[in-house]
């Protein structure tokens, strides 16, 4: 306010300010969303209340946010990944019956050699999901730990859509 106030806006000011002492002292106030603490006793309540609303106003998230986010992210693509190869497999099981007998062999190791390489990446691409899910556990309580995923687990996973562990 301009310091020229009128002595009729200091009284409504004065009115106010004590009104809100008293919802203070009766602990009207104590569950205000976005409220400044009016706690006292807490020498940090202030400084506290402040970087959650500048971080809040800042759109900051949190790292553990982030990684659970990533760690979704790539569980989603693994098990889209996976299904994508079960079926593909089925497709070729189904070629294979059609195929002539001189041909069978060929493409019988072919599709072989093909599945190794792609079970190699996905325990690789797995045990990079693993690191992420052991550096987000180590920044979280034990309440909001993700059990780490296997492939076989994976294999097995509801579709991303409908995935239970987030």
């Amino acid at each position: 306010m301009d310091d020229g106030s009128t002595p009729k806006l200091r009284r409504i000011e004065r009115r106010i300010e004590e009104q809100l002492c008293e919802l203070a002292a009766m602990g009207e106030l104590s569950n205000v969303p976005g409220g400044a603490p009016l706690v006292d006793g807490d020498p940090d309540a202030g400084d506290r209340w402040a970087a959650r609303h500048v971080a809040m106003n800042a759109n900051l998230t949190l790292e553990f946010v982030e990684l659970r986010r990533e760690i979704a992210d790539r569980r989603d693509r693994l098990v889209r990944r996976l299904r994508a190869h079960r079926e593909w497999l089925a497709d070729r099981a189904a070629m294979l019956n059609d195929l002539p007998g001189e041909q069978i062999l060929d493409a019988a190791r072919a599709t072989t050699d093909f599945d190794a390489r792609v079970q190699s990446e996905m325990r690789s691409a797995v045990g990079e999901l693993n690191a992420l899910v052991a550096r987000h556990n180590l920044k979280v309580p034990l309440g909001l730990q993700i059990p780490p995923p296997s492939l076989e687990m994976l294999r097995g996973a509801p579709s991303p859509e409908q995935h239970a562990w987030f």
